[in-house]
């Protein structure tokens, strides 16, 4: 009998340590995602001040697309940058009192270029001629009410500031919040901060993009809109903010990880496919003949050219191929292309030659990212 129930015991201890054991496996989270970016505890409030407050300093740009040209300050500009001698038209945000400044959400990189655009927008716009190849001044397009501050090499810079803040917007999702998300902190609170301020410069409704109206996308939200018939951004982008901030909520780091990754990457591909969508409408351009339109569109693709480089996080391309790509505008200064050259007018070109290289163009970029031969019309 002793012989026996020594043999049970050590079986019930047995199964008692097993199921022990069994016990303690961490237990995969289940949890309903929400639809929409409206969590109870989530505020961006910040990122929104951010945004008007470009916005501002953009129509202040575009004050100089005035024939005759108006000149533009730009001790103005730094200002506004800087949130300096009250620079803005105030509004119920309060933005001159917020504490708040672009030039603390911008990186060395886009300072400096943010600092250099602005000065030569002070220049520029003192011109009292129309623009031509050599000589900054206003040009019109041929579409009405459609005049552009051009440089003496053809960069519309009031497209080149906005792409420049977006690459700021974008630095700050993925070298910033994302990265910070994945390597920094356990703390759910702190978390959930980085993730409502990534999504705050996003640019986007809560309910994106079953909205695209009320309020409109704007800078990478609009883009991301734009690209989405190839890219299928929007779903991409806005599931991974959904999820990533419910797997906050819930404790689930693993699965917040991995829609941080998800969001970095197409980030990364969204500025990319930016860059085909201004070739393709740079064609648009040149195929209604307005080649000033056509310098508009040719100066945003190199605005998004430089926010490549400006990620210096995860990214697809290498500063060798970036190099390759600017010299697809310009071989001769990649880094300060003249569009006069790349569009040829005075040259002769045809619009066949002139699509030639918007397509080398977008086909280097397809090349690069990945995008695939029917992606890339969709663009």
């Amino acid at each position: 009998m002793k012989k026996i129930s020594c043999i049970s015991l050590i079986l019930l201890v047995t199964v008692l340590c097993w199921s022990c054991k069994k016990d303690n496996t961490p237990s995969v989270p289940t949890y309903t995602d929400s639809t929409s970016y409206n969590y109870p505890n989530a505020n961006y409030n910040t990122q929104l001040y951010i945004l008007a407050m470009a916005d501002q300093l953009v129509a202040e740009i575009n004050l100089a697309n005035t024939i005759p040209g108006t000149p533009v300050s730009e001790q103005t500009l730094i200002n506004m940058f800087n949130n300096t001698g009250s620079p803005f038209n105030d509004s119920a945000l309060n933005l001159n009192g917020s504490g708040l400044a672009l030039v603390n959400y911008c990186p060395a990189a886009i300072k400096t270029d943010l600092l250099n655009y602005f000065d030569s927008i002070g220049v520029y716009s003192q011109s009292t001629t129309a623009g031509s190849a050599g000589v900054a001044g206003v040009s019109p397009s041929l579409v009405a009410g459609k005049d552009y501050l051009l440089s003496p090499n053809g960069i519309f810079y009031s497209q080149v500031v906005k792409k420049a803040i977006m690459g700021m917007c974008a630095y700050q999702i993925a070298n910033v919040y994302m990265a910070d998300s994945i390597n920094s902190t356990t703390d759910t609170s702190v978390l959930g901060h980085y993730w409502d301020a990534a999504f705050g410069f996003f640019g986007v409704a809560p309910n994106f993009p079953s909205n695209v109206t009320s309020p409109k996308p704007r800078y990478f939200g609009s883009y991301s809109n734009q690209v989405d018939p190839g890219l299928h951004s929007n779903s991409s982008i806005m599931n991974a903010f959904l999820e990533g901030r419910a797997a906050i909520n819930h404790n689930d780091l693993v699965t917040m990880k991995t829609q941080a990754n998800i969001l970095i990457h197409t980030f990364d591909s969204l500025d990319a496919a930016a860059i085909v969508q201004e070739m393709h409408e740079t064609e648009t351009n040149i195929n209604n003949g307005d080649v000033v339109m056509a310098y508009g569109t040719l100066s945003e693709s190199q605005g998004f050219c430089r926010n490549l480089r400006y990620n210096t996080g995860a990214r697809v391309i290498t500063d060798a191929q970036i190099d390759t790509l600017l010299a697809l505008y310009d071989n001769v200064n990649p880094n300060i292309p003249n569009l006069y050259n790349f569009v040829g007018v005075s040259q002769g070109l045809s619009a066949a030659q002139v699509e030639a290289k918007t397509n080398a163009i977008a086909q280097y970029i397809g090349q690069v990212y990945g995008f695939s031969s029917t992606e890339l019309p969709l663009l």
